[in-house]
């Protein structure tokens, strides 16, 4: 039951769940070949909230004050839109029970390959798992 890309029956929706730790490749090859490949990147939060913080005053009167002003800059929906997204990485592994990453899923998480930061390689596992359940 998994989620194909409308533009091509053949190919899965490819979610990869990871961090700024993680070096993904071959996202663009894939793409190329008319896969759908979203990355959610867990550390999105933590850098978000990064950027909002940086360089605020020591005095908290003051640092509060800044950071209404970077708020209001954003815009408050624009910032909890970035919000929404910066957490979906985790919502998502949460949804399909990832307890590990990197983890890049496949058909709404109907199979997933730890440890793999290589998409191509990730898809033939994938693959050789299909084969394998069609036997």
């Amino acid at each position: 039951m998994a989620q194909l890309n409308p533009g091509n029956q053949n190919h899965p929706l490819i979610e990869v769940i990871h961090s700024d730790a993680d070096k993904i490749s071959g996202r663009a090859k894939l793409i190329q070949q008319g896969y759908v490949v979203k990355l959610y990147n867990l550390d999105a939060p933590k850098q978000l909230f990064a950027s909002l913080s940086q360089n605020l005053p020591s005095n908290q009167a003051a640092a509060k004050s800044t950071l209404e002003q970077r708020m209001q800059q954003h815009g408050r929906q624009a910032l909890q839109q970035q919000l929404i997204l910066a957490y979906q990485g985790l919502s998502l592994a949460i949804q399909y029970q990832v307890d590990r990453y990197p983890a890049v899923l496949f058909g709404q998480g109907r199979a997933v390959i730890y440890g793999v930061t290589d998409l191509e390689q990730a898809l033939s596992l994938y693959r050789q798992w299909q084969c394998g359940l069609n036997r």
